[in-house]
């Protein structure tokens, strides 16, 4: 982790990515969990990069598909 808690360039990127797009190479996943919905579900997916230190998750469900 960096002393000033700043997001990698990668994780920023990543952060600003569409929604299909594969995690970049120094995000390893910390948890997944299905999320049932009233239309559908899917799947959120949560990561942490070995660069930065970050956190992003990743949705793909209807509803907050994408990452963030």
């Amino acid at each position: 982790m960096s002393d000033d808690d700043a997001a990698c360039r990668a994780c920023r990127g990543q952060m600003r990515a569409h929604w299909d797009e594969r995690p970049h190479a120094r995000l390893m996943v910390v948890a997944s969990t299905p999320v049932v919905e009233a239309f559908g579900g899917g799947v959120e997916t949560r990561y942490l990069c070995l660069e930065c230190g970050h956190t992003l998750m990743h949705s793909t469900g209807r509803f907050g598909q994408g990452w963030h």
